[in-house]
């Protein structure tokens, strides 16, 4: 089993279009740059993947405020809890690891948060509806030739085989409104499963910054040859189609592939 990770901030670029479409060009300078909300966990022994993506603070009351947004942001401690919980919560199960514990990890995980919440309280520059700070998230934990998968909102769960050919994507769906903010109601929509695995399949997990991506064929055409120039090949793609569409391919964005 190999895998790559890749995490990138927000691109200038795509800072830029979105000052412009919010007209917030005047509040934002050209060399401002966005901090870190996404996170990311690998552990290949034992073997699990976990991205999550903070839900991103609310500009236009920070900038009527007059209050730079935070760095570090708290939706961004909220991604960060949420992955190492879930890294140490599998790591104690893994021998005995069934599809059962896949939300009782989540749950656990969310409870981190709920408690980084309770010190912070409400907030309204949380970014959502539920006025606490948030993040998407999804984990993969692979063992016995299968992969126990769970998901919530738009971060996403991806299946493969050798040849590129989708096996399997969860769906994103963030209706009703379904975030990780330590609220135990959250579990109710968390979408989660089991992937029967073959040799040469891949297995993706990443934020919604890597969406678009994940549905251009040139970009999954890369991951065919998997090799030590991998990475640079993508790195590659993602400069290239971040200066044509910024908007698409320029968000923060996370993703790790697995080799199986």
């Amino acid at each position: 089993m190999e895998n790559i990770n890749i995490s990138e901030l927000t691109s200038k670029e795509a800072i830029q279009k979105f000052a412009k479409r919010e007209k917030l060009a005047d509040n934002l300078a050209k060399d401002y740059y966005h901090p870190q909300e996404d996170f990311l966990i690998v552990s290949d022994n034992p073997p699990v993947f976990v991205v999550s993506d903070g839900v991103t603070l609310d500009y236009t009351k920070l900038i009527k405020d007059k209050v730079k947004y935070p760095d570090p942001s708290p939706a961004g401690d909220v991604s960060k809890i949420f992955c190492y919980t879930v890294a140490r919560q599998v790591k104690e199960k893994y021998d005995t690891f069934t599809e059962k514990d896949i939300a009782d990890v989540f749950k656990y995980a969310n409870g981190k948060v709920r408690k980084y919440n309770e010190r912070a309280g409400k907030s309204d520059i949380s970014g959502n509806i539920t006025g606490y700070y948030s993040a998407t998230g999804s984990f993969a934990i692979i063992k016995d030739n299968q992969a126990y998968w769970a998901s919530i909102c738009d971060s996403f769960i991806a299946h493969f085989d050798r040849e590129m050919n989708l096996k399997f994507t969860t769906k994103g769906v963030c209706h009703p409104y379904a975030v990780i903010n330590g609220e135990e109601r959250m579990v109710n929509h968390l979408e989660s499963g089991v992937l029967n695995l073959e040799n040469g399949d891949r297995v993706f997990v990443f934020t919604d910054g890597f969406e678009h991506y994940m549905v251009n064929s040139d970009f999954l055409e890369l991951f065919k040859k998997w090799d030590k120039n991998l990475k640079e090949r993508i790195a590659g793609f993602s400069e290239k189609m971040n200066l044509i569409d910024p908007e698409k391919y320029g968000h923060e964005r996370s993703l790790i592939a697995v080799l199986v």
